[in-house]
């Protein structure tokens, strides 16, 4: 059983804190306590951030309050990483964007949440893809692949996700940011 959390000042602070959607109602809860695994897990309540900022706000939140944290991508998860007892924190919505793309150096910066084949159809006009080949590339995300590092069934010809990610900018669990 999880610890006791104070999920009305979570919401509070949360709602006060952060730009993005702050869903604490049992039908969003519901929707977020299954993934394409077998398992459900309700979650206290869930968080759609709009920006980094509201990322780095969230876990400073959650970590005052207790409260464990879920990243979540697009759900696509057959061993229940995308769901969890706490926070789920979703950038598939808003945290999808195609950054940059460096066509002589053969790389693109991405948002989390960026679906794979969307990607891969901006990439196409410049002779790039980003090679996991995963059966669920039209709802898996970026961010969701690296922190599974997805390979799909051609990976030993294409590589996993690690064998094509050169850098990320990771929040850790202090609210800090790492490169």
């Amino acid at each position: 059983m999880p610890p006791a959390v104070d999920v009305d000042a979570l919401r509070r602070e949360l709602e006060a804190g952060i730009e993005g959607e702050v869903r604490f109602d049992d039908v969003s809860r519901a929707l977020y306590s299954t993934d394409a695994s077998v398992y459900q897990i309700r979650p206290r309540g869930v968080v759609v951030a709009r920006s980094r900022d509201d990322l780095v706000r969230v876990v400073h939140a959650s970590r005052r309050h207790g409260c464990s944290i879920t990243m979540r991508g697009g759900g696509t998860s057959q061993a229940g990483q995308a769901i969890g007892a706490g926070l789920v924190v979703d950038t598939s919505k808003y945290l999808n964007r195609l950054i940059e793309v460096n066509v002589a150096e053969r790389w693109a910066r991405v948002e989390p949440g960026i679906v794979l084949d969307d990607l891969n159809v901006a990439l196409a006009g410049h002779g790039l893809r980003f090679a996991p080949d995963i059966s669920t590339a039209s709802r898996a995300t970026v961010g969701g692949m690296m922190a599974n590092n997805s390979a799909g069934a051609r990976s030993v010809l294409y590589g996993k996700t690690i064998d094509h990610v050169l850098e990320q900018h990771v929040l850790l669990s202090d609210g800090a940011i790492a490169w």
